[in-house]
């Protein structure tokens, strides 16, 4: 029996594996297909794996594979939910370190129960451009995002335009995540994502949410905190006047743990 236990933050759901206590085929790209299956597996928009970082960096190693299987370089909330797990046993620890596909980051339990993840200062990897109709840009917040401003955001719209600009071809052969958001003041976002690998619209992406939060920053006056509203709840994220020191944070879950047969 492999034991497994499911996450989410902020509605952005996981299968978390530790290596320790699983067989190598959590790494399997099919394995991984089958076990996020909503209809016939556990169902998640992802899967994480945690292990022993080998260089001593972090006090341990994340991988993130997408539903489709891909290995992604970086999730923040899954880095979120993964840190919780980690530190649920550790007599009282409230933080720690975790090494990604991204680099090291450092995470750690709040007062109020929610976990914050420090990111690593976000990038403009192109200036702004027009894409199937929408002026944005490619921001690498950990992982690859075009961030788009929009009036009158809905999920329809996100839906109908983020297959086309997740596949552009500017953004091949690694496909690129795609952040809709709208300016509700200077402090507040509302924000969408459709995520390449979950082909689809998600409840929650926190590097999403971070990249929106740049670029919005970066083309208008936005106040630190930002208080980010994604489908499946709240994010807040914290920068400095260089946007060097970053975080965001939000709620995590550790829903239940089980055991799969290990025929799954």
């Amino acid at each position: 029996m492999v034991p497994f236990a499911k996450v989410h933050g902020n509605g952005n759901d996981f299968i978390l594996f530790d290596a320790a206590n699983a067989p190598a085929v959590i790494r399997e790209e099919s394995f991984i297909q089958r076990v996020c299956n909503r209809q016939t597996g556990i169902g998640a928009d992802g899967v994480l794996i945690l292990s022993t970082d080998t260089t001593s960096a972090a006090d341990f190693l994340l991988d993130y594979h997408n539903a489709d299987g891909s290995w992604e370089t970086f999730c923040a909330n899954g880095c979120r939910c993964a840190v919780r797990y980690f530190l649920r046993g550790n007599g009282g620890k409230s933080s720690a370190t975790v090494r990604t596909g991204a680099g090291v980051h450092r995470a750690r339990i709040l007062e109020s129960g929610f976990v914050e993840l420090q990111i690593l200062p976000p990038r403009q990897v192109s200036g702004m451009g027009e894409v199937e109709g929408y002026a944005g840009q490619h921001i690498d917040s950990g992982a690859p995002h075009f961030a788009a401003e929009v009036s009158g955001l809905r999920r329809e719209m996100i839906a109908a335009a983020g297959p086309a600009i997740r596949y552009a071809e500017q953004f091949q052969p690694r496909g690129i995540n795609v952040n809709f958001y709208e300016r509700i003041d200077e402090s507040t976002l509302n924000v969408m994502t459709y995520e390449k690998g979950v082909e689809a619209v998600v409840d929650s992406c926190a590097s999403g949410s971070v990249a929106a939060s740049y670029q919005a920053a970066m083309t208008g006056p936005m106040k630190s905190p930002i208080r980010v509203i994604n489908p499946g709840g709240e994010l807040t994220v914290t920068f400095d006047d260089q946007w060097v020191e970053v975080t965001v944070a939000g709620p995590v879950v550790i829903v239940f743990e089980a055991q799969l047969p290990d025929d799954f």
